[in-house]
């Protein structure tokens, strides 16, 4: 090789190596620029954890000594004793609002079980409030540190913005997407695809966090493009701030009025019979404006299902039942909403067909075993006098196991700021209820 060539080629290694470098700092600022404040915490707490890891390893047993001698050993003189190498496994970090994730290779007799009885001192070093320790695979360990506790944290829906307003759209979701209802107390998120899940039933005393939960369901049903949302609510609370823009809604305290709606809801089903013959599927699950997902939310259902007059009652509980049983493969989502679910709220053939479960803080553990009824046998339980506001056990999606869950803070307010949204893009299917008439009612 002439000594131009070898130049150009020290020159390209050199050019390579700069955008390399260059494209590594990238990464790094974009992320650090897309990071929200407790995670550009955690970022910062994530690169002392490398920089001090080589001298922690040692101190708390997580390194091994290698005494075989390296090729540039092997032909030195033996003058000295060969001095062993000291090995620590090799660290990687990912950071988030919580904590950090450390990855690291197993070493040999530097398993989990020396991981897990170096979890206090890790604990000390790196700053944590506590430390899960899992081995997912051979060779790999698993550092779950947290900071900050995911069940204890209040974080914003992603549909805010640092502010607390609306950064949302209208029509900027299609029912196919995944819902951030919180995280579990290990951080994981927690989502919902309306698309591919069927009924629910949600239950909680009163200021129990339930309408923080709710709101986040309306909120981005919403704003789906292909899902039409109907809200029953005899107190207002949650169909308030979609009046204007929700699909169908009523807040009439006697069954009559969502019993119509039931129905026809149920003919809009009948109606979709027709594309099981020619889709040649058991089950709807591709949705269009033409098309659209129904989510159908009842508030204190209770309402209607205790209302003393008996034959509206009946009536209303027949088309609950109907639609319980038989909407979701018509494209029906069917959410129930109520403080006690107990037998005499939700009869047992309309509650075995809600099966994603959410619950905040109920009165009594039989409150909880409506929801679960292997309850007696989870380690968790609503019937929690000292549970937070905002924390329930939830089993949604494919989740088999119930967890804890926080959800999302989406305020009352913030959801008659995107409903602002919608009405500014003329989405208003109608007026709010004009203050005399609501006088008149009261």
């Amino acid at each position: 090789m002439t000594g131009n060539s070898l130049g150009l080629a020290l020159l390209a290694v050199v050019v390579l190596g700069g955008l390399g470098l260059l494209g590594w700092a990238g990464f790094c600022f974009a992320r650090w620029y897309r990071a929200d404040a407790e995670t550009r915490i955690s970022l910062r707490q994530a690169r002392r954890m490398r920089w001090g890891w080589k001298r922690l390893a040692p101190m708390l047993g997580l390194a091994v000594k290698d005494a075989t001698p390296t090729m540039l050993q092997q032909y030195a003189p033996q003058e000295q004793p060969t001095k062993p190498r000291v090995l620590v496994p090799r660290l990687r970090t990912r950071a988030d609002a919580f904590g950090v994730t450390v990855t690291a290779d197993a070493l040999p007799q530097v398993g989990l079980s020396a991981w897990q009885d170096a979890n206090e001192g890790l604990c000390d070093a790196w700053g944590m409030r506590r430390i899960r320790i899992s081995q997912p695979k051979p060779g790999v360990i698993v550092a779950r540190g947290f900071r900050r506790e995911p069940l204890e944290a209040v974080i914003r829906s992603p549909l805010l913005g640092p502010d607390g307003s609306p950064v949302c759209r209208p029509g900027q979701f299609v029912s196919t997407d995944d819902v951030l209802l919180g995280w579990d107390e290990d951080g994981t998120p927690i989502v919902l695809n309306l698309a591919y899940s069927a009924h629910a039933l949600v239950a909680g005393l009163t200021r129990s966090g339930k309408s923080i939960t709710v709101n986040t369901l309306l909120a981005y049903a919403s704003l789906m493009r292909d899902a039409r949302l109907i809200v029953i609510d005899p107190n207002l609370g949650a169909v308030a701030p979609w009046w204007r823009t929700a699909y169908k809604v009523s807040d009439a305290i006697h069954p009559n009025e969502p019993t119509e709606i039931l129905r026809w809801v149920r003919e809009e089903m009948q109606r979709r019979e027709r594309l099981f013959w020619s889709g040649r599927t058991d089950r709807i699950t591709e949705f269009s404006p033409e098309l659209p997902l129904l989510l159908v939310v009842i508030d204190e259902v209770a309402n209607y299902t205790r209302h003393p007059d008996r034959k509206a009652r009946e009536r209303f509980e027949a088309e609950l039942l109907a639609i319980a049983s038989q909407g979701a493969k018509f494209g029906v989502r069917l959410w129930l909403l109520t403080q006690k679910p107990s037998a005499d709220v939700l009869t047992t053939a309309v509650r075995t067909n809600l099966s994603a479960r959410i619950c905040h803080r109920v009165d009594t553990v039989e409150d909880f075993l409506h929801l679960f009824p292997d309850g007696r046998d989870l380690d968790i339980t609503a019937a929690d006098r000292t549970m937070p506001q905002g924390v329930s056990i939830a089993s949604v999606g494919d989740m088999r196991t119930p967890v804890r869950l926080r959800s999302v803070y989406l305020p009352t307010e913030a959801c008659w700021q995107i409903n602002d949204l919608m009405c500014a893009e003329g989405l208003k299917v109608r007026e709010l209820p004009d203050r005399a008439d609501l006088d008149k009612a009261a």
